[in-house]
């Protein structure tokens, strides 16, 4: 199994030299509608790429090459979902000029190693953890028979 940061190495070494033009940060929060994501998303990237580097052995290190679009534009992405905004992702990849599994790729890593600036908290509960009013029947009353608890008072026969 690879590890998600060997993963993401691989995409530094095989990028085209299409996808290498430089992605602004504040162009990108003009062109999505939030131009207020523009200091998270520095601070992201800066965050991950400091954390990528001290994952990397030293050899490795200085062929690092985070200047390629799509570093910015998942940062940009998981920084809007962190603050609950809309983004169009398909729009996102098309402007940064990757695939959508190098998109992932690389998210998939910048969550694993930023976790704490990443987390997004609307994560799916799992359904047993979540506790509920288990003591309610699943009956509503007027559907209930006799043999269950009974008729309701003005209901059923007198007597």
């Amino acid at each position: 199994m690879v590890s998600s940061i060997e993963f993401s190495y691989k995409t530094f070494s095989r990028a085209s030299p299409s996808s290498r033009t430089k992605l602004d940060i504040r162009e990108l929060g003009i062109q999505f509608g939030c131009v207020r994501l523009i200091p998270f998303v520095k601070k992201g990237l800066s965050l991950y790429k400091d954390r990528f580097l001290a994952s990397l052995p030293s050899s490795k290190q200085a062929s690092a090459d985070f200047t390629r679009p799509v570093f910015t534009a998942v940062v940009f992405y998981l920084c809007a979902k962190k603050h609950k905004l809309k983004i169009d992702k398909v729009r996102l990849i098309e402007v940064c000029g990757t695939s959508e599994s190098e998109f992932s790729c690389v998210s998939t890593s910048m969550k694993d190693l930023c976790h704490d600036v990443f987390e997004i908290s609307s994560e799916k509960k799992d359904p047993k953890e979540v506790k509920g009013n288990r003591e309610l029947p699943d009956v509503l009353p007027e559907k209930r028979k006799f043999d269950d608890g009974g008729y309701l008072s003005d209901e059923g026969p007198e007597g």
